[in-house]
Parts: structure tokens; sequence; C-alpha cells
């Protein structure tokens, strides 16, 4: 059933509701730190990373690394205003039902901003636990819309570029290069993969293109081989995957192994290498992204992925990696600009000018808190993301539309 922005809206208000009721009563610090921090910076800043250190999610929150590194090199330069960073972490478990808790108890343990997990659900359920406590939040990497305002509150902040923004470049990409019917594989069992599809269809056909034909499944089937012949009956000359692992590895690994080489454009959850075990085919497998530490977009970038790998961070799903590093540069940026950690000030901050990351110059306003997005589209040549090119699309989707 396709998921309206009005229904994704009402889900992400229950969440709050959901929030409230469990955290009533239990808020965070008050009295004498509430009113040191509206006037400066406390001694030691911190930052409270509500996150899955097990479950699902792990591979993705992982990337709180990321703002660990860039903690290490800020307090190495002498802090913010002779003030240090600190990074505390509590699991959630991967689970939206656990995410206000694991937010309350950072909170509890002296957070003074929230880092929520790189999934929508999850990440909306614990944004209001810093919207009632005044409280920037930042996700590391949330690519699904509605995150931020008017769903989950001013004081929600992704510096994940738009899923939205990556369906557009998407359409532009196969464009580009010839293709003429792509052929949808529609992931129903997330927003995720509804959303890219919808994106990628309604910038195809603004493009004046028309898809062959397009089939749903879910994560969690082990089996598509019905909607694998119907590919294969079709006309089509690419496969656009709305999907993420390990369903959607399952899906392409089980396209390739019914003889269809066609190529196959996947969203941007289809970051790293982990994913293609057991897939024979992988030279004309494409995916957009922010990022990747097999072949950096940028020096800059590359500089981030050396310094972590030579502290023995995993950088293989690298588009987190870049996401979450510039949720701590907006962060920063925003502490020292304003000396306070009172998040209606920090956003007011945030919202007031561009900011240069290392993913580029990201940009938010009152109404919306994704950034726009360059994308790198990667082949997986040698079985590693290899860059093709970029792309900044113009026209961006309307999930719902």
């Amino acid at each position: 059933m396709k998921l309206s922005f009005a229904k994704l809206a009402l889900l992400l208000a229950l969440a709050g509701v959901l929030a409230t009721a469990l955290l009533a009563g239990c808020g965070g610090d008050s009295g004498e730190d509430s009113a040191a921090s509206t006037k400066g910076l406390p001694k030691t800043i911190v930052l409270g990373a509500a996150i899955a250190k097990s479950g699902y999610l792990v591979p993705y929150d992982a990337s709180i690394s990321a703002i660990e590194q860039l903690v290490d090199e800020v307090n190495a330069e002498g802090g913010i205003d002779g003030s240090k960073l600190k990074v505390i972490t509590v699991d959630n478990r991967s689970d939206p039902q656990r995410a206000p808790i694991a937010a309350q108890q950072a909170i509890e343990e002296g957070a003074d901003v929230l880092v929520l997990s790189g999934e929508a659900l999850t990440a909306a359920a614990a944004a209001p636990v810093g919207e009632e406590n005044d409280m920037l939040n930042f996700t590391v990497a949330v690519p699904e819309p509605g995150f931020g305002p008017p769903t989950t509150g001013r004081l929600s902040f992704d510096p994940y570029p738009n899923l939205l923004s990556e369906a557009g470049a998407d359409a532009i990409f196969v464009k580009r290069h010839g293709f003429e019917r792509p052929y949808l594989f529609r992931d129903t069992s997330a927003i995720y993969g509804k959303a890219a599809c919808a994106g990628f269809q309604q910038a195809w056909e603004r493009l004046g293109g028309s898809i062959a034909g397009s089939v749903d499944f879910k994560n969690e089937d082990e089996s598509i081989a019905s909607q694998v012949a119907q590919l294969n009956k079709s006309d089509a000359d690419v496969v656009m995957m709305c999907s993420y692992p390990p369903g959607g590895a399952s899906a392409v690994k089980q396209i390739r192994d019914s003889g269809n080489d066609l190529p196959i454009v996947a969203s941007g959850a289809f970051d790293g290498t982990y994913w293609l075990k057991g897939i024979s085919n992988t030279k004309d497998i494409y995916v957009g992204l922010i990022g990747s530490t097999y072949d950096p977009p940028s020096p800059a970038a590359a500089k981030v992925f050396k310094a972590l790998k030579e502290n023995g961070y995993d950088t293989d799903v690298s588009s987190p990696i870049l996401s979450a590093y510039t949720g701590g540069q907006l962060i920063v940026d925003a502490l020292r600009e304003t000396h306070s950690v009172d998040g209606n000030i920090l956003a007011d901050a945030l919202e007031a000018k561009p900011h240069h990351t290392v993913i580029g110059k990201v940009e938010y306003t009152e109404a919306d808190h994704h950034p726009g997005g360059t994308w790198s589209f990667y082949v997986f040549a040698n079985r590693k993301p290899k860059l093709l090119e970029k792309i900044t699309p113009r026209f961006i989707p309307e999930y719902g539309n």
C-alpha cells in the first residue's frame, strides 16, 4: 500500500506520543546545569548517541566512529572555547520501541546533544525525547523523507541527502547511459524501497520515459522466482532495485542466477562490499552514494577514510560514515558559533546559513532539515566500487504524489 506523507506524519506523531508516554516525569538534567547551558558551553560537551550496538542497524550505526574521530580531532586542537567534546553511546537494539528509552538514558548520563540511528522510524521514535528537552538531535544518516519538520520537530536534523534526491539522480544516470526501459523491483517491507521506486518513476517520467514493468517483493522473502520470471519475459534493458540488504542482495543474486545479466542500478543502501557474497556477476551493478572508501569522491573524504582506517575502524559501508562525520561537523560549527548547547539556539544557527562539510555545502531551511545532494555513481568493477561520475539533480521528486 502506498504510504503518503500524511500517513507518515501520523505514524511519526504516534511515535512521539509513545515516547512522551514512556518518559513522562523522567525529564533530563534541570536546574543549575540546564541554566548554565544557555549561558555558555559546559566544561565537557557530551554527544549522547542513542544508536544500535546490536541488531540489524549495526552496519549503519557503526558510523558513530566517524563522529568519534572528529571529536578526537577537535579535542586535539583545544576543543571549543576550551571545552572538550565527549561521545557516550547507549544501545537502542535496532528497536523503535527501545529508541526513546535509549535517548532518555543518554540524557540522564549527561548528553547535551543527541545523535540518533540511521533508520527513519527508529530515529523518529527517539527524536521527541530531544524535542521535549529542547535538545538538538541529529541522525547519523536517514535517507528516507520525513525526518525533521514538520513531523519530528524543528530540533531534528539529518546530514544525509534526501533519498528522493538520490532517486532523481538515479533517473538521470539511467538516461545518460542510454537505457530506455527500466524495470522496477520494489521492496514493500519498509518506506525506503517504496519511496525509492516512487521517486525514480516520477523523475523518469519527467525525463520523458516510461517503465517496462514493476514487481513487488518483501525483504524477508526467501524466493522471488515469480518476480524474476516476469522480468525475464519483459523487454526491459535495465533493472532499478529499490531495496536494501540482506533481502535486496538476495534479489540481485536470484536475478543473476536466472541467467539474466541486465545492468542493475541499486539504491544507496547497497553500500560497501559485504553484500556481494555469492553474486557471480557484479560488473554491471551500479549504485549512487555520497562516497566510497574504495574510490573516494574528494580529497576531504579520502582524509576521513584514511584516519578511520589507521585507527582500526571498518569503512566498508562508507556513505553513512561521511554522513555521520558531516553531522559532527555541523554540530561543532553550531556550538562554536553560538557558544551554547541550547537546542533552539543551535537550530537557529544551522538554518541561518550554508555550512561547508566533507560532503560539500549543506544548507537547511525552516521547513526542510534534509540537505540536497551530489551523488557519486559507482560500478562494482572487480567486486569493489569504482567511481564513474557525479550527478546533482535539479528536480527532487515528491513522495506520495
